[in-house]
């Protein structure tokens, strides 16, 4: 026998024994007598399986519980093995080094984790860390039911610090295990603990060599239980040939039971988080503004699009009630309200703001939530339908007033031009009475301005054919400014221009030079001297060119305003009150729009709105 085996038996005052090749106890100090009295015999079974390990090469590691003196104590047994001696074990008492952690002491621990308010995935890494430094466990992975409760899925890993775990975890990455397939398999099937003393003798090896790498040996299965089925299995694994007590797999039964019905809680909190953000993205990306009251009309919820419309966050708006201010769209939708309120029926109403447009329907529910009774209203934006509606009517009554003021203009040029002769011809015989002549003088201005408003009736009532073609809008305003500078000059006023180039549309060159011409004139008309006309083009967003002519005249007459583009309303002396109707024809036949308002600094603007074109190879 060795000297260094004698000196351990001469020094250490633990128990130690020695077994032989043939698994015979050859020798032991008085310290084993001791806990072979109270059941811990080296001949036993286990204690013979795992001599077998330490014979084959290996040093191991595995705990011993034994009551002594009605006090439950653990040893940690070294079995290494010493040549042709057999092998030598070295128990050491750890009972006060590791006191054994109580069932309920784990549950609280494991409940704790899950209240923290974290992600599942953090509070099971949290969990594993916990179970194995508290029972010294060197790895653990935790192994979830995939959705088909088909296969287990690694979910989870840990390993102790000092444990080089890579190629284990690598390896435990790539399985899933089928009910009844590997460790964690049996343990689902079985639905109980389930001990393996060495993980090479895993059927099927799947993991052996991996675990070797880390020293792993010992493992245990623990089925994760929530009420009548299995949703995992919990594995924890030790360097150690560690013995399975009745206590440990208990306890680890409990734990299991408990962190089971954790785990399926966190998911349906997760499951109910993650649907509620869906249904927020869904609600948020409808583009009609809508919004869920309460019966009294204070808001309950509103998406994105009525977030924009309120012009306000969602807390900023959250509570208030539906009429938030003494205005348009808030006054009808307040009614509308009030009316699903006493009624308990649908209700539908149409709201203009300016130019804008909407439709609402309002329906009363009941919430599936608290059973409150709720209003949800729906906007749907119409000012484009109201404006191409708008459009077509109005070029249908245009259509049919133009062929009539056509047809009387032209039955009413021939007696003008017939009088303007028959002026001619008195003139000429008594162009020797100086007061005939002035009434010959009056006669030809009332002419001429009845001539005139002949030509702008046949000018309206003409059927143009539109020859649209690509060009750029500052081609056609840059000349239309010019001359019009020429005649504003005269009545001392400037005309200032700010033009972007190189704006693309489709037009009629003549159509369009015609409306930018009869605005600036217009505008020219209502300025004073030193007054100035400002014409500005630019591109308004991607897709669209604004256009504005703005003069510091007195502007438009606010109740006159929604007039100012029906034919013959003129509230100009010597005016045929067709201009602006000549002009919006013209903008209706490029498919723009045009509006009149009045500048809060004073003076009336005029905008006109044109669709820009793109090729599509410049969109590409």
């Amino acid at each position: 026998m060795s000297t260094l085996i004698e000196a351990l038996f001469e020094t250490v005052g633990d128990p130690l024994w020695i077994v032989s090749p043939q698994l015979e106890l050859t020798r032991f100090n008085p310290a084993l007598e001791t806990l072979r009295n109270h059941g811990l015999d080296p001949l036993d079974a286990w204690w013979r399986d795992l001599a077998r390990r330490v014979l084959a090469g290996r040093s191991v590691t595995a705990d011993a519980h034994v009551v002594v003196e009605g006090v439950d104590r653990t040893f940690r047994v070294t079995g290494t093995p010493a040549g042709s001696d057999g092998a030598v074990f070295l128990a050491r008492d750890v009972t006060d080094v590791r006191p054994r952690q109580r069932d309920d002491h784990l549950e609280l621990a494991v409940t704790r984790i899950f209240t923290a308010d974290k992600p599942l995935q953090e509070a099971l890494d949290d969990v594993l860390e916990f179970i194995c430094e508290s029972d010294d466990w060197d790895c653990a992975v935790l192994w979830l039911a995939d959705p088909t409760r088909t296969n287990l899925e690694p979910t989870a890993l840990w390993s102790r610090r000092g444990v080089d775990a890579t190629k284990f975890h690598a390896r435990v990455r790539e399985l899933h295990f089928n009910r009844g397939q590997g460790i964690p398999g049996r343990a689902w099937l079985r639905d109980e603990v389930v001990w393996v003393a060495d993980l090479l003798d895993e059927s099927g090896m799947m993991r052996a060599e991996a675990a070797a790498s880390a020293g792993l040996h010992g493992v245990v299965a623990v089925p994760l239980r929530e009420t009548d089925r299995i949703v995992g299995v919990l594995e924890v694994l030790t360097r150690a040939v560690r013995p399975m007590s009745e206590q440990l797999r208990r306890s680890l039964a409990r734990a299991g039971e408990s962190l089971g019905r954790l785990i399926v809680r966190q998911q349906l909190m997760e499951l109910i988080e993650r649907k509620g953000q869906e249904w927020s993205l869904t609600f948020d990306a409808i583009e009609l503004p809508v919004f869920i009251t309460r019966m009294d009309g204070t808001i309950a919820r509103l998406n994105r699009a009525a977030r924009d419309l309120a012009g306000a966050d969602f807390l900023d708006v959250l509570g208030k009630h539906i009429r938030m201010a003494p205005q348009q769209p808030w006054v009808t939708l307040g009614d509308v309200v009030d009316a699903v309120r006493d009624t308990h029926t649908p209700c539908t109403a149409q709201v203009a703001v300016q130019d804008a447009h909407w439709d609402v329907n309002a329906s009363w529910y009941r919430s599936a939530a608290d059973a409150e009774e709720r209003v949800i209203l729906a906007m749907r934006d119409t000012t484009e339908v109201t404006r191409l509606q708008e459009s077509v009517r109005r070029g249908e009554q245009l259509a049919a007033l133009g062929e009539l003021v056509a047809g009387v203009a032209h039955e009413v040029r021939n007696p003008i031009f017939g009088m303007g002769l028959t002026v001619d011809a008195l003139e000429e015989t008594l162009r020797h009475d100086p007061e005939v002549m002035e009434l010959f003088g009056i006669l030809r201005a009332w002419l001429t301005r009845l001539n005139g408003l002949m030509e702008s009736l046949l000018e309206y009532g003409k059927t143009w054919t539109l020859d649209l073609r690509e060009g750029t809008v500052d081609s056609v305003v840059s000349g239309v400014v010019e001359r019009c500078r020429q005649i504003a000059s005269g009545s001392g006023i400037s005309v200032d221009a700010e033009i972007q180039p190189g704006l693309n549309m489709l037009m009629d060159a003549n159509r369009l030079s015609h409306a930018f011409e009869n605005l600036i004139n217009n505008a020219i008309q209502h300025s004073r001297p030193g007054q100035s006309v400002e014409v500005r083009v630019a591109a308004a967003g991607p897709s669209t060119i604004e256009c504005q002519v703005r003069d510091l005249g007195p502007g438009f007459d606010p109740f006159d305003l929604p007039k100012v583009f029906q034919p013959f309303f003129t509230k100009r002396r010597g005016g045929t009150g067709l201009g602006l109707s000549i002009v919006q024809r013209i903008v209706d036949e490029h498919g723009g729009t045009i509006t009149a308002r009045n500048a809060d600094a004073g003076g009336a603007v005029l905008t006109m709105r044109f669709p820009m074109y793109r090729r599509s190879t410049d969109a590409q």
